[in-house]
């Protein structure tokens, strides 16, 4: 276990949990905690309080490490570009993981529908057009955003890919230099790697799955959310309602946005999702 995961693992279970007995929901990033406190709050209650905390790792690397050493806690982690049986994989291998259904925490915050509803009357009203209009601003640039979603889950895991080729330590010993076709070999490795025919093709085919769905679902799964939200949806909604920081913005859809129903499976692992519907029926 590295040095950051005990300092994490020591820091929640002295500062969060003490003697309480309470479980941990392991996140990625404060602005998870922030999202996941808030619609646990408002799906439950603060009853969710008495048997969980809602705790940050601060990367994904640090999360999966973590529930490793901690098979009670419970984990969350961003979808990210990983495919699909990539996550069934892990999912398959550590129970308590959890895998989120978009692509990060910010997609909830991108498609028009659900932002459209958690904006107050008062701010709709200020979109001349209205939704229709709304949309149309949001998604004008989408097959652009749809691309760079799409290559970016080609080229981003090449650097671990890499690494796990031994780049750039492999070389860098001094017990190899004297081995010439060691070297060569190493070298041969890294290019076959980087073969660019294989990583264009590998991006046409991703993106062909994209544009196969509905807006909706690219907007969900394959536009990076964190920078569509930054670029697109902020200055979107600056040109209607006013200059206002994304991160401020952020906490307050956060708040007014309804619970997303893709998060229920998470509140069945967690043994929260039987209280939701019994509240629901009283």
């Amino acid at each position: 276990m590295s040095k950051a995961s005990s300092r994490c693992i020591r820091e929640i279970e002295e500062e969060m949990i003490g003697n309480t007995g309470h479980r941990v929901l392991l996140v990625e990033g404060t602005d998870d905690v922030a999202a996941f406190s808030v619609w646990m709050t408002k799906s439950f209650g603060a009853e969710w309080e008495n048997k969980w905390v809602v705790a940050e790792a601060g990367k994904k690397s640090l999360v999966l490490e973590i529930l490793q050493e901690k098979p009670h806690w419970l984990g969350v982690i961003d979808r990210d570009e990983w495919s699909s049986d990539r996550i069934a994989e892990l999912e398959a291998g550590q129970e308590n993981l959890w895998v989120l259904p978009r692509y990060c925490i910010e997609n909830y915050l991108i498609v028009p529908e659900e932002l459209w509803q958690a904006l107050p009357p008062i701010q709709q009203s200020k979109v001349q057009g209205g939704f229709h209009v709304f949309k149309e601003l949001l998604t004008d640039d989408l097959t652009r955003w749809i691309k760079h979603g799409a290559l970016w889950s080609v080229v981003n895991p090449l650097w671990e890919g890499l690494r796990s080729l031994g780049f750039k330590e492999a070389l860098l010993s001094p017990d190899i230099v004297t081995d010439d076709a060691a070297v060569q070999q190493k070298l041969t490795e890294w290019h076959d790697f980087l073969e660019p025919v294989d990583i264009f093709n590998n991006y046409q085919q991703r993106l062909q799955e994209a544009q196969s769905l509905e807006v909706a679902e690219q907007l969900s799964r394959f536009v990076h959310g964190k920078k569509f939200y930054d670029t697109v949806v902020n200055s979107v909604l600056n040109d209607f309602l006013g200059q206002e920081r994304a991160a401020r913005r952020q906490t307050d859809i956060i708040n007014s946005l309804l619970v997303p129903d893709d998060l229920h499976p998470l509140w069945e692992k967690m043994e929260l999702a039987s209280r939701e519907s019994t509240e629901s029926r009283d």
